[in-house]
């Protein structure tokens, strides 16, 4: 079988929403390891190592979730599918690339304006889905990064332009490709909001630098004493009550293997485990998943554990759905959103729980509760 020539360095990504063309930029590396395809968003580096170039093909997995592209390589264009298996009946869309292009956005014009700042955001006002959002960035020329901050979690590192008074606004992280078109005038921004294959949205936002959402504290809370057995990735059985959390701070983490904003707060929880583990903290994970199929869920699993270098048990506590957490942990009320953590002390009370999660891509909101989160486990493992 002929193995056509792969061109290495910068590809401009395309894709084909259904009226629009979601565009990203991504590298194709020659490593000494093999073939590496990395995905750039704004400071976020999404490197693919899991890659086969085979005759006119090319296969690309993403590193966490069960997503691939599958591509055919001719000369200087890519042309395929993205499929996101989790995503229910794995819908496929369309995908192409054309090599040696760096700009996310073609054709840009000077801005009109600056965006730089907090913006009160609502999206799908009026409707059961409507959400309230602080649209954060920073804007440099027309060159626009940032993110929305939600109650459940941010948006992660988007990367656009202004030009003129049009703000474009692009992600892609394996698991949401995400777009953002809207127009800019008298401090406030009126625009769409597309996810993925389907999902299409109004959205607005008006210029607030004192706007805050409702403090992750009290959207859900816990009644008495959790308690729980689940398996772990290797089907043995684990419980709150076994000996080695017996008189320990326990962070219980709500989480799921698909879901962006589990993975920040994964690589977060799991670089303070690792450098706080002999001071008398544990850490479970507790994955509700989308598929019943244990075997898939643990291999999931396996997966983020060796990502983020886990040295704390991640279980398979149930699947995704209305109701899941609640009937899987008895004692939790309200459960608002993956994730969610749930603070332990030494005497086995719950303590604090935190719905949601704020990650990395919204810099000072991500650094106060990093601060915030060292003072409370200092205080719960001095007491």
């Amino acid at each position: 079988m002929l193995l056509l020539t792969l061109l290495f360095g910068i590809w401009r990504g395309i894709f084909s929403l259904p009226d629009q063309e979601l565009p990203v930029i991504f590298e194709i590396q020659d490593t000494p390891s093999g073939v590496v395809v990395t995905f750039h968003n704004a400071t976020e580096r999404i490197e693919c190592a899991e890659v086969i170039h085979k005759g006119d093909s090319l296969f690309v997995r993403l590193p966490m979730y069960d997503s691939e592209l599958r591509l055919q390589v001719k000369d200087s264009i890519l042309q395929g599918v993205w499929i996101n298996h989790l995503q229910k009946g794995s819908p496929a869309i369309d995908f192409k690339a054309r090599y040696d292009i760096p700009e996310r956005f073609a054709d840009a014009t000077a801005a009109a304006t600056n965006i730089t700042g907090r913006w009160e955001t609502c999206f799908d006002a009026g409707s059961k889905d409507s959400s309230r959002a602080i649209g954060q960035f920073i804007q440099t020329g027309n060159i626009v990064t940032g993110t929305f901050l939600t109650e459940s979690g941010d948006h992660r590192y988007l990367e656009g332009i202004m030009s003129g008074d049009s703000l474009k606004l692009s992600v892609f992280d394996g698991f949401f490709c995400r777009l953002y078109l809207a127009t800019v005038k008298n401090n406030s921004i009126e625009g769409i909001f597309y996810s993925g294959k389907t999902y299409k949205a109004p959205f607005r936002a008006v210029r607030n630098e004192k706007i805050k959402l409702r403090d992750a504290a009290t959207l859900s809370s816990f009644e008495g004493k959790p308690y729980f057995t689940f398996p772990d990735v290797d089907s043995n059985l684990v419980s709150l009550s076994d000996e080695k959390f017996s008189n320990k701070v326990v962070i219980l983490q709500i989480m799921g293997t698909w879901c962006p904003n589990c993975m920040d707060e994964s690589a977060f929880l799991s670089e303070y485990y690792n450098a706080n583990r002999s001071k008398g903290v544990e850490i479970i994970g507790l994955s509700f998943e989308r598929t019943a199929d244990f075997n898939k869920a643990s291999g999931y699993l396996k997966r983020v554990q060796n990502r983020f270098q886990i040295h704390y048990p991640l279980l398979f506590a149930g699947t995704t759905g209305t109701g899941a957490v609640d009937k899987s942990l008895p004692g939790m009320k309200n459960f608002f959103s993956y994730p969610s953590t749930i603070f332990i002390g030494k005497d086995g009370e719950v303590k604090h729980v935190h719905a949601g999660f704020n990650g990395p891509a919204t810099g000072e909101e991500y650094e106060s509760y990093k601060r915030e989160f060292y003072a409370r486990m200092h205080s719960l493992l001095i007491d």
